[in-house]
């Protein structure tokens, strides 16, 4: 069925690269509907609906003097690869349905008062970009005959806040390098395929499983448990809210960044301490940020933890975010 938008919103019409440039502004959730021919693509902005047409095919002679066939076939290739899954969602933001909607888990077992990120082991920023390379401890840990993790997903970004996503089939305790040589500042690390990990699962500095490590997948879990979120370039993100729960007194911080004359500089956004808790007990907040909080592009949030003494605390963390996908 062809979509048909009431003449009582005013519409505003642009080709494909305006028509991104507004949603963007604008924080638009957009919509499209496939008749076969073209793809018509809007969004919802109060009294206004901004409207897109993509031609799936050849463009009609009478527009081409002003959107060539070369511009659709790009801008239908930018739709179709970066926008058609997720379009057609609700047109209401930071609903659970929402794609944009990023939850984050962190977990920590500390034996010792220093003040780190909630994660399961520690992780070190790089300075610099290069080719890496991952290895575990246990042979279980292997592609396509183990019993541990057989695939894992690092999901990294370069030095420019490109985010990219690659997919490395497990070799036990042989080092597996990255095809990527522009990791830098790594999101995420998670097992896709098989089981837990079997053994302690590294991603190191250097290739051949040579360097030190910047994160690991500790034995017996999924993922590393990083309780951070670079901003790509070129992304919209906005803070909805923050918690623990902790299992003896800890000093939570939730901690964002500023850039100043393109320096990083740490800022406290928010923090919180949970003490008094007695043996066998917890203690747990959770502060909303209602309409979100905006963070820059290019710049890093995460939670940290400093317990309130040396023995094991173990602590987990949230981190909820909006991050426009466009």
């Amino acid at each position: 069925m062809a979509v048909t938008i009431s003449s009582s919103y005013t519409q505003r019409s642009n080709f494909w690269t305006a028509w991104k440039a507004a949603r963007f502004t604008k924080v638009g959730v957009h919509q499209h509907d496939d008749d076969g021919t073209v793809y018509t693509i809007w969004f919802y902005d109060g009294p206004e609906v901004h409207t897109c047409t993509i031609w799936k095919g050849t463009v009609p002679d009478s527009v081409v003097p002003v959107y060539s066939q070369a511009q659709n076939d790009s801008d239908k290739t930018d739709f179709e690869t970066n926008y058609l899954s997720f379009s057609n969602s609700t047109t209401k933001t930071t609903t659970f349905s929402d794609p944009r909607v990023i939850h984050i888990l962190g977990n920590l077992t500390a034996t010792s008062a220093s003040e780190v990120l909630v994660s399961a082991a520690a992780h070190v920023e790089q300075a610099s970009q290069a080719q890496r390379s991952i290895v575990s401890t246990s042979a279980y840990d292997d592609n396509p005959s183990g019993s541990g993790a057989k695939i894992v997903r690092l999901v990294y970004l370069d030095s420019n806040y490109n985010q990219f996503t690659e997919d490395l089939q497990m070799n036990g305790t042989a080092a597996v390098n990255t095809v990527g040589t522009t990791i830098r500042f790594v999101q995420s690390l998670k097992v896709i395929s098989g089981t837990a990990a079997a053994g302690t699962i590294s991603l190191k500095t250097a290739i051949n499983g040579g360097g030190t490590n910047i994160c690991q997948i500790t034995s017996a879990t999924d993922q590393a448990f990083l309780c951070h979120h670079y901003i790509p370039a070129g992304r919209r993100c906005f803070l909805l809210g923050w918690g623990a729960v902790v299992t003896d007194d800890a000093s939570m911080r939730l901690k964002g960044q500023s850039l100043i004359d393109g320096n990083r500089v740490d800022v406290i956004v928010d923090l919180d301490n949970l003490t008094g808790i007695t043996a066998g007990a917890r203690l747990d907040f959770y502060r909303d940020y209602w309409g979100g909080m905006e963070l820059s592009e290019k710049t890093l949030i995460r939670i940290t933890a400093a317990p309130g003494q040396a023995t094991s605390t173990t602590v987990r963390a949230f981190l909820d975010l909006w991050e426009d996908k466009s």
